[in-house]
């Protein structure tokens, strides 16, 4: 590199950096354990560091040390566990006269270092300002707890540490409470539970930084982070010692392969990369189960158990202030012969725990009563309950454990905090053995968050929020007199992914078994198996139907039988949607939810759906036309009025709705075909754009040409209501902008509009080519998504006389939405109603179809040129 201006030490480092890393990458791709790579890592700083130390010592002081400086790592830097593109944290540890000395070294360090390649985080502090910096800082504190001396003055290091120890040993109890609540923030960022389908492996609950949580806690209290210190000290078990050098070794190599895979600091673990690490490891699947589920499932495994252990670590150095122990004491009351209960908290006699922890029944009517009178359970009490049951042999469970677990399901309260620890100890899968299955099992899209064991636990959770809930949905909850079936059935309700059959009929069996081992009697156990079966049926029927039409929900009243059952079906239902992710359970789809609920409960009590929805039109098309007014055109007004369906009348304030039929009423009397409006829809934080269009003679390929027109723009289809009147094509669209991620400005409003209408008013014109990736703008390379299930396309003939139902399902991509209108209109097919709806990476899609003559699709031959046809627009290797 002749004539480069980079000083000679950093084209040294440079070169040994590269050098270096590789080294490291060829001992990992090897299989070795991941301490020893990291120790590498580490290594391999400290050569670059120490380089350029001795360079700046060489060029300042005559290659002599300087007095009163000490060079020293801390965080990871310090602990010796780098990844291989961490950052190096460095500090300068300095006394007052030696200022001037160490401003130099620090100017050399920060300059060289970041010119060889290191993300360097440095401070330049005296043995005072460190140690202050730390009482008040927790993150200082971690930080510095890890620190290793570099270079320089050892005494000005050791002076340093000490007053360090000694100074958070004397505030222990302060800094604990410190730490954890600096710990329960960054867990509220990165992921309450460790089951979370895209963890991060360091911050995310159960990952490296609970283990580094046992090493603070420790200083704080102890003086001491080395594990293997703390196991001496008595305060880690042997076993918990254990399992957190496996665990650690096992996230250690994880964490590598992240950053080496991405030649960048990286600590999220995808779904892409679980698949292609699990490969590159050599898990093998086995039935039922995929390799990277196999992978997974370890991983969850091992987060679990640090997870575990460092919660139970914290609680045993946490302070309790001496006043609330003893009010807890003196104002506990005896339950039974070993059992006593305070204001907060449940425990057994520590003199009774041991015999205590061996029987699983009173273990058991134990968490029972905690639950049933909303105590937290002492935590010597659990501490003693979860060493007995790592040790019992799995059995299967006595009539008195079945008894005593049913009536802990029979309460909300603290159910799902209980439950998750049920599921932990392995518990849960003695009383239902096929829940075993669903531990860490994988769900292969963005709109789930957990995998299927944390979901399920989590429904149950919300589910029991509901006691408090001020709404609807609240007093239906507090009606239910026994909730137990509601909340086994919430508990089970997936039991039955992961297997090619549908999971709901899968899970119906498992549920009859289920009830029949739990010894439920004959009706409870029908009520399960269905609840199971038909856990899903009410986001199909509210999401993808016209709940207008009479059959849709005289069809769904059919199928439930009786209010009891819906509204146990419909707390499940709503239970299950918010328990899969943050933004999934909508104000749009509540208000679904909720509408088919009013309605199916009205033709129990009534018998009669139509004569109300009739009723209901009536007056909204009175309070309609009493806002049209004498406008001059009236008569094409109200003969729009009179189409327009009960769906759409409710669907706007009639103010509204009048200004938009004196718009319309008007362009259509001076002859336009096309109309298009649009406004910012801030409940779902989209654009909403009105289109509606004079179809004549054109039947078919109308829905196309609008899908193509915003997918020519680069504009994603969230959602869409399309109604057919009798002339009129009346489409409603919720869109997002990737170029505008807030409110788009009126031009773009504007180019958008006039597109849909170049598009609809020259229906000779050519369709836009079916892009699969846009040039500009696009959201996200596909290639990044990890699609796992299989597209699904159904016909149904059944459920209306007029119309032939598709269904489909898919993962999204560029255009899709397009694609399959498109085949839909080369197919001849006329679209009636649609619904669309995606959220995150999948779509669920219904459209009302018929023949050009008005028939249903009806011949099996017909129907399998319609599924093969969109089928193949959307990926030819992904069908079923």
């Amino acid at each position: 590199m002749a004539g480069s201006s980079l000083s000679e030490v950093v084209l040294r480092g440079r070169k040994m950096l590269r050098e270096g890393r590789e080294r490291c990458r060829r001992q990992h791709d090897a299989g070795s354990r991941g301490t020893q790579v990291s120790t590498l890592v580490s290594d391999l700083y400290d050569d670059l560091v120490l380089e350029v130390w001795n360079q700046a010592c060489a060029d300042y002081f005559d290659s002599v040390t300087p007095a009163g400086v000490a060079l020293v790592a801390h965080g990871g830097f310090g602990r010796r566990d780098l990844a291989p593109y961490s950052d190096a944290d460095l500090m300068l540890i300095v006394r007052g006269r030696s200022t001037a000395v160490a401003e130099k070294l620090a100017q050399a360090l920060t300059r060289d270092l970041v010119d060889i390649g290191l993300e360097v985080g440095f401070a330049l502090r005296t043995p005072r300002e460190a140690c202050s910096l730390s009482w008040s800082d927790p993150v200082i504190f971690t930080s510095l707890t890890e620190s290793r001396f570099l270079a320089g003055s050892l005494k000005v290091f050791k002076s340093f540490f000490q007053s360090l120890r000694h100074g958070a040993v004397r505030r222990g109890g302060r800094l604990v409470r410190d730490l954890t609540q600096a710990r329960q923030e960054e867990r509220n960022k990165w992921g309450e539970t460790n089951y979370l389908l895209t963890p991060n492996v360091k911050k995310s609950r159960g990952g490296l930084r609970d283990i580094q949580m046992i090493r603070w806690i420790g200083f704080a209290r102890y003086g001491e982070v080395d594990l293997e210190r703390l196991l001496k000290l008595g305060t880690l078990t042997d076993e918990d010692y254990r399992m957190l050098r496996r665990a650690y070794d096992f996230l250690i190599r994880l964490r590598n392969e992240l950053h080496f895979r991405e030649n960048r600091a990286q600590d999220v673990l995808d779904r892409a990369t679980q698949v292609v690490i699990a490969k590159a490891w050599g898990y093998k699947g086995r039935e039922g189960v995929l390799p990277v589920e196999a992978f997974m499932q370890q991983y969850f495994d091992v987060t679990r158990d640090v997870r575990y252990a460092a919660r139970f670590f914290a609680d045993d150095n946490r302070s309790r202030p001496l006043i609330g122990q003893f009010i807890e004491r003196i104002r506990a009351r005896r339950i039974g012969t070993d059992v006593l209960m305070g204001p907060t908290h449940i425990w057994v006699e520590a003199s009774k725990q041991d015999e205590f922890a061996l029987s699983l029944p009173r273990i058991l009517r134990f968490m029972s009563l905690a639950n049933h009178h909303n105590r937290r359970i002492g935590h010597h009490t659990w501490q003693t309950i979860r060493k007995a049951m790592q040790e019992r042999q799995p059995s299967r469970p006595d009539a008195e454990s079945v008894g005593a677990f049913l009536s802990l399901l029979s309460r909300g309260g603290r159910l799902a905090p209980l439950l998750r620890r049920l599921h932990e100890l392995r518990i849960i899968d003695q009383l239902i053995p096929d829940f075993k299955r669903t531990r860490g099992l994988l769900q292969f899209n963005a709109y789930h968050k957990y995998t299927v064991d944390a979901h399920c636990i989590r429904a149950v959770e919300v589910a029991t929020d509901f006691a408090d809930d001020p709404t609807a949905m609240g007093r239906r909850y507090r009606r239910l007199k026994d909730k137990t079936l509601l909340h086994l059935a919430l508990l089970i309700h997936d039991i039955g992914k992961g297997y090619e059959e549908d999971h709901s009929i899968v899970g119906a069996r498992i549920a009859r078994k289920t009830g029949e081992r739990l010894d439920l009697d004959a009706s409870s156990i029908e009520i399960l198996e269905w609840l199971v079966l038909k856990h899903l049926s009410v986001n199909t029927v509210a999401f993808r139907h016209d709940l207008n039409d009479p059959e849709i929900v005289i069809s769904f009243a059919k199928e439930v039988g009786s209010i009891r059952r819906l509204e146990l079906l419909i707390i499940h239902s709503v239970a299950d949607l918010a328990a899969v992710g943050p933004d999934v359970l909508t104000d749009w789809k509540m208000k679904l939810i909720e509408d088919l609920y009013l309605r199916t409960r009205r033709y129990f009590e009534t018998g009669d759906l139509d004569a109300d929805q009739a009723e209901l039109a009536d007056e909204i098309r009175y309070q309609v036309r009493e806002c049209l007014g004498d406008e001059t055109t009236a008569a094409t007004s109200l003969d729009l009025l009179r189409q327009i369906p009960l769906s759409m009348l409710r669907r706007e304030k009639p103010e509204d709705l009048a200004t938009q039929l004196i718009h319309v009423a008007a362009a259509l009397d001076a002859g336009q075909r096309t109309l298009c409006f649009s406004h910012y829809d801030p409940i779902p934080s989209a654009m909403r754009f009105v289109v509606i269009f004079r179809q004549g003679d054109t039947r078919v390929g109308i829905f196309a040409r609008l899908a193509g027109a915003f997918m020519s723009c680069g504009i994603d289809i969230l959602r869409a209501e399309i109604v057919t009147l009798e002339d009129i094509v009346w489409d409603e669209f919720w869109v997002s902008d990737p170029d505008y991620p807030d409110q788009p400005p009126p031009e773009r409003l504007d180019a958008v509009s006039e597109r849909v209408k170049q598009l609809l008013d020259s229906p000779d014109s050519p369709l836009p080519p079916r892009k699969r990736k846009w040039s500009v703008g696009k959201k996200k390379d596909e290639s990044e998504t990890l699609n796992v299930l299989p597209t699904k396309v159904d016909l149904d003939n059944e459920t209306l006389e007029r119309f032939t139902i598709l269904s489909l399902f898919a993962y999204d991509q560029t255009g899709l939405l397009y694609r399959v209108a498109t085949a839909l209109s080369e197919l001849n097919l006329v679209l009636h109603f649609a619904k669309i709806d995606t959220h995150l990476d999948q779509v669920a899609d219904v459209f009302y179809l018929t023949e050009a003559d008005g028939r249903q699709v009806e011949s099996k031959e017909r129907q399998s040129q319609v599924r093969q046809a969109v089928l193949g627009v959307i990926s030819p290797d992904d069908q079923d």
